[in-house]
C-alpha cells in the first residue's frame, strides 16, 4: 500500500474531467497532470481504426492503473499560502523544492513555519490554453515592482467577499482582492505563455491579456474529445492485425509494390482471409477520413442497416434489434432500434479554456493540443465505454412537410444564420450547417433522456446522445454505458420495446409542454447571442457532459406546441392522441 500517493482517480477521468492541463484536487494539495509525452507507462492498447484514421494516430492508449505513481502530476497553482493564521505567508512551492519531502510530508509545508500549505485560490489563463499564477506582487503594488519583500495572504473574517482578504507585502504595501477577478484590473497584464502541464518547456509568446480566475471555476478545462461508436466493417480482426503489423506493410509495399503486398498477405492473413478481404481492409485504413461527418454516417449507415451480412459478422461490440412500430407512430418514425451492446471510444486531443469546444467542427481555434509523438509511435489516450442504447429514426417525408411550413422555414432559417456567426465569431471556417431539423431532433433527444433518466434507473449525467443530421440522415441515438468490462445492465434497451417507448414518449411531450419558468421560456426565441429557443434547465437542459453541443440549438416549440407558436410543434397531432391536450 502506497500511504504517500497524493489523489486517486478513475481512467475515465483522465479522459472528460483531469486530463493533462486541468487542474485536480488532490489529497493535501492541488495539482496539474502533466502531457502524454512525460507520461513513463501506459495502460491496455485500444483499437479503432476508424477513430485512429480521422486522427492522425496508429492507436489509442488508455492511462495506467496500477494503484502505484501511474500520472505524473506537477503542484499548481505554484503559489500556496500557510495555514497557520499567525504566519499566512505566501510563497511560490517551486522555491527550494524537495521532492522526496513533499512526498514524506504528503502535500506542501510553509518554509517559514513548517505548518501545512495550501493551494492559492486564484490564477490567470487565456484563450490559447496557457495558465500560470495570479500576479500576487503585481497586485499588491499595484503595478510591475522589482521588490522582493515576503508576501502574505489572510481575510479579516467578517464575510466570505474577496474584499476581505488583503495581500500584503513585508514592504508595507497592502491590497484588498476586490475587483481581482475583473480583467481590467490587472491593468493591460500580457499573458506568460505559460504551460503548467509542460514544465520543461519555455513560455511561449503569447499577446492575449491574462484573465484572472479561480482554480475552481469550470471554465478553466474544457475537454476536446472526439469519440466514436464501434461498427462492423471496422470491427473485423482482420484490422486489428493490420494496424499490428501496418509498419511491415507499408514498408513492402514501398519496396515491392503489388509482389510485397502478396508476401505480407501470405504471411500474416492467407490462413484466416481472403485476398479480397485483406485489400478492402487495407484500403479502408489507408484513406483518410477528411471530416468527423464521415465518421457519423458510417455509424449511421450500420445502424439502420443492421440486418445485412456485412453488419452482422462481429457482434462482439455491436448488436442490434429493431421494433415493430405501431399506433400510429410509423407517421413520425421509420424505426426504433434497440442496441444490446455497442462500444464507444472516447479520444481526448487537448483541452481548451474560457470557451467551450464544439464537437463536430473539424478545425477549432485556441486548442492546446497533446504533445502526441510521430509516425507509427504515435498514440492519443482514450477509454473504452460498453454499454447499451436505442436508436430512432424519424420519418424524412414527413420532416421535409414539417420543414416546408412558412413558420417552421423561417424558423430555421433564423437557426442557420445564427449558427453560421456564431461560428464565425469563433474563427472555425470548417463547421455544419444547422437548421430547425437538427434542432428538433437535440430537443426531442433531451426531453427523452429526461424522462429515461426518471423510468430507467439510471441518471441524466449516465445517459448520452448522438444526434444524426443531414441529407442522408435523420436520427438520434440514446445510449449509456461502462468503462468496464460488464457494461451496462439492460434498462436503458427495455425502454425500447414499443409499449414501454409509447409510454416514455407520452410522459416527455406531455412535461415538454410546461415549463416551471413559463411564459419566460415559452416567449423566447433564438438570438445571435443565445442560439435557443424556448429552453431552459427546467425543460429541456441536461447536464453538459450528457449533451453533444454544450446545450445550445433546443427549442421545445419545435418538438411540441407551445403558446404563440403552436403550428411549428413537429409532434402537434400525436400530443393530441396521447397526451389528450388538444392546442
Amino acid at each position: 500500500m502506497n500511504w504517500n500517493k497524493l489523489g486517486e482517480v478513475r481512467p475515465n477521468q483522465l479522459i472528460t474531467t483531469y486530463g493533462p492541463g486541468s487542474i485536480m484536487d488532490a489529497k493535501n494539495d492541488s495539482v496539474t497532470v502533466l502531457d502524454i509525452d512525460y507520461w513513463r507507462d501506459t495502460g491496455k492498447t485500444i483499437i479503432d481504426n476508424r477513430l485512429a484514421n480521422y486522427l492522425g494516430v496508429y492507436n489509442f492508449k488508455t492511462p495506467k492503473t496500477t494503484e502505484y505513481d501511474d500520472i505524473p502530476v506537477v503542484s499548481f497553482p505554484y503559489y500556496h499560502v500557510c495555514a497557520n493564521s499567525k504566519c499566512n505567508a505566501l510563497f511560490d512551492i517551486r522555491d527550494g523544492f524537495d521532492r522526496d519531502k513533499y512526498i514524506k510530508d504528503k502535500g506542501p509545508k510553509c518554509p517559514y513555519c513548517g505548518w501545512d500549505a495550501y493551494p492559492a485560490r486564484f490564477i490567470t489563463a487565456c484563450e490559447d490554453g496557457h495558465m500560470d499564477d495570479f500576479p500576487w506582487s503585481r497586485w499588491v503594488h499595484r503595478g510591475d515592482s522589482t521588490c522582493t519583500g515576503r508576501l502574505k495572504l489572510y481575510s479579516t473574517g467578517r464575510t466570505s467577499s474577496l474584499g476581505e482578504m488583503f495581500v500584503e507585502c513585508s514592504c508595507g504595501a497592502k491590497r484588498s482582492m476586490a475587483g481581482a477577478m475583473q480583467r481590467e484590473n490587472l491593468d493591460g497584464l500580457v499573458c506568460s505563455g505559460h504551460h503548467p502541464h509542460r514544465p520543461l518547456d519555455q513560455n511561449k509568446k503569447c499577446k492575449k491579456l491574462a484573465i484572472p480566475s479561480q482554480r475552481g471555476a469550470s471554465n478553466v478545462y474544457f475537454p476536446v474529445i472526439r469519440s466514436a461508436i464501434s461498427i462492423p466493417p471496422w470491427t473485423n480482426p482482420i484490422n486489428d492485425i493490420i494496424n499490428a503489423n501496418r509498419k511491415v506493410i507499408e514498408s513492402y509495399e514501398e519496396d515491392f509494390g503489388e509482389v510485397g503486398l502478396q508476401k505480407v498477405y501470405e504471411k500474416y492473413f492467407a490462413s484466416k482471409f481472403t485476398r479480397q478481404e485483406f485489400d478492402e481492409a487495407y484500403i479502408r485504413i489507408k484513406n483518410k477520413i477528411q471530416e468527423f461527418s464521415e465518421i457519423k454516417e458510417m455509424e449511421y449507415a450500420a445502424i439502420v442497416n443492421h440486418t445485412d451480412l456485412a453488419y452482422q459478422r462481429d457482434v462482439k461490440y455491436f448488436k442490434a434489434e429493431e421494433v415493430d412500430i405501431n399506433n400510429g407512430l410509423n407517421r413520425y418514425f421509420s424505426r426504433i432500434i434497440k442496441i444490446h451492446r455497442l462500444r464507444e471510444v472516447m479520444v481526448l486531443l487537448g483541452f481548451m479554456r474560457m470557451e467551450a469546444p464544439e464537437p463536430e467542427v473539424d478545425d477549432p481555434n485556441h486548442i492546446c493540443k497533446l504533445n502526441k509523438k510521430a509516425g507509427h509511435e504515435s498514440w492519443l489516450p482514450a477509454v473504452e465505454i460498453n454499454g447499451e442504447g436505442i436508436f430512432v429514426e424519424f420519418n424524412k417525408n414527413q420532416i421535409s412537410k414539417w420543414m416546408s411550413t412558412p413558420e417552421v422555414m423561417a424558423l430555421s432559417d433564423k437557426y442557420r444564420d445564427y449558427y453560421n456567426e456564431f461560428c464565425k465569431s469563433k474563427g472555425w471556417t470548417m463547421y455544419k450547417e444547422r437548421n430547425a431539423e437538427y434542432v428538433l431532433l437535440h430537443t426531442f433527444s433531451h426531453i427523452l433522456i429526461k424522462e429515461m433518466a426518471m423510468q430507467s434507473g439510471y441518471s441524466s449525467t449516465a445517459i448520452k446522445e448522438r444526434i444524426y443530421s443531414s441529407n442522408a440522415m435523420c436520427g438520434v441515438l440514446i445510449y449509456t454505458g461502462s468503462s468496464d468490462k460488464e457494461g451496462s445492465l439492460g434498462g436503458l434497451v427495455e425502454l425500447g420495446e414499443m409499449d414501454k417507448f409509447l409510454l416514455l414518449l407520452k410522459e416527455a411531450l406531455q412535461n415538454a409542454l410546461t415549463c416551471t419558468t413559463d411564459p419566460e421560456c415559452f416567449m423566447n426565441l433564438p438570438t445571435k447571442d443565445r442560439i435557443n429557443g424556448a429552453a431552459c434547465h427546467s425543460c429541456t437542459m441536461i447536464s453538459e457532459t450528457a449533451c453533444e453541443n454544450g446545450n445550445r440549438l433546443l427549442d421545445r416549440a419545435l418538438v411540441v406546441p407551445v403558446p404563440e407558436r403552436e403550428s411549428c410543434g413537429y409532434f402537434r397531432e400525436l400530443v393530441n392522441e396521447l397526451c389528450g391536450t388538444k392546442i
